[in-house]
């Protein structure tokens, strides 16, 4: 009898185990950049973006202390290092079978003086060269796995949960996405700005959907991409947790007076206004009830502080939670209280920081602190 009682009990517990479709996030502090992790009901695995070659090493040990083994799909918003440049090193260190990307980068191949257009504030000599070589290791080691090019409306094709690509290569979703496609008010404060030929204008953004809950990624998708997502139809929707696109990047429109013009280049009086992320027209047209902020601790230096603002007078909005405490830069003075930051300094801890989410098909989840084990539940919306 006590053996029947065994067999109910374990059939009882796999029974439970197969009902939960919950899935489950990491946003894992990697300084300068971005990683997500979605571990899907079905167990598979995409990491969205890398951080940069230096943090390969770091997103490794926190795939090693949360029993991830492998990477079925590596999507990559952007070929800018702070997004892929870790990608490369850690495929020399874990299986990653499937590399989701917008195909090649527009930047390859360019020289010192269209970099010194396009970053004139913190340009460096050989940043042309730099560039085709991250580019160079990425495809090498794309090349040893299955290389899955995407465009907006094409799924990635991970069991468990709907992850549909909704921007990139500057073009955005062909049709709105079911239940979206109304007029956005927030349009009216959110003008077209000048197009950015870089790879930041290139980003792939993706939804991921477990039932209800709705998660988005934008990467570093700037101003007009974004308008042309959300303006004058909001072709997405509204979302439960948005990760907060280019990490709050903003500048003001006189940002560029000082900058000398560049033959050849786009108008510097305007391009780094156009490389603002963030917009009325996005955030308040995606309603978010939970912010994601992935930066690190210097924050972004040069700009200012408009996107955290209106994130933080997003309608609806319950939270704002960081990957790491910001301590100068246009975020700095926006930081939420040291129980929703993953990283708030001082020495370093042995287990990776982190954020962890838990999202369930009826559209409640929780964010639970890694550092700490401070959680917070959110309802259904």
């Amino acid at each position: 009898m006590r053996h029947l009682y065994l067999i109910a009990a374990l059939f009882a517990a796999n029974a439970a185990f197969c009902a939960d479709k919950s899935a489950q996030f990491y946003f894992v502090d990697v300084g300068h950049g971005n990683a997500t992790f979605v571990v899907s009901p079905s167990g598979e695995t995409m990491l969205i973006d890398v951080g940069t070659t230096r943090a390969a090493n770091r997103v490794y040990e926190f795939m090693q202390q949360n029993g991830i083994k492998k990477i079925d799909y590596l999507f990559i918003t952007h070929f800018e290092e702070d997004h892929m440049g870790g990608a490369a090193p850690l495929s020399e260190k874990v299986p990653i079978l499937n590399w989701v990307d917008h195909g090649e980068s527009v930047t390859y191949g360019k020289s010192d003086e269209w970099w010194k257009g396009r970053r004139q504030p913190w340009f460096r000599p050989g940043a042309g060269e730099e560039d085709n070589a991250r580019f160079d290791r990425y495809k090498a080691a794309r090349a040893k796995g299955h290389h899955i090019v995407v465009k907006p409306g094409d799924r990635v094709p991970i069991k468990g949960v709907d992850a549909i690509v909704v921007i990139g290569g500057g073009k955005v979703l062909p049709s709105p996405l079911k239940g979206a496609g109304q007029p956005n008010a927030a349009c009216a404060q959110t003008q077209p700005r000048i197009e950015d030929d870089a790879e930041d204008g290139q980003s792939l953004g993706i939804l991921v959907s477990v039932g209800k809950f709705r998660f988005i990624n934008l990467g570093d998708t700037d101003w007009n991409p974004s308008y042309r997502l959300f303006c004058p139809n909001n072709l997405v929707g509204q979302v439960d947790v948005y990760l907060m696109t280019h990490h709050a990047q903003s500048f003001a429109k006189n940002y560029g007076d000082k900058l000398q013009p560049v033959p050849g280049g786009p108008d510097q009086k305007l391009y780094y206004w156009s490389l603002s992320c963030c917009s009325p027209a996005e955030v308040w047209g995606l309603h978010p009830k939970v912010a994601m902020l992935s930066m690190g601790a210097e924050g972004h230096r040069a700009g200012d502080d408009e996107s955290m603002k209106t994130v933080e007078k997003s309608p609806g909005l319950e939270g704002l939670w960081m990957t790491e405490k910001i301590n100068s830069g246009g975020e700095a003075g926006h930081n939420p209280p040291d129980d929703f930051i993953a990283n708030i300094g001082g020495a370093r801890s042995e287990k990776v920081p982190g954020l962890k989410m838990v999202a369930h098909p009826d559209g409640k989840f929780e964010i639970t602190n890694m550092r700490n084990g401070f959680s917070k539940s959110y309802p259904t919306k």
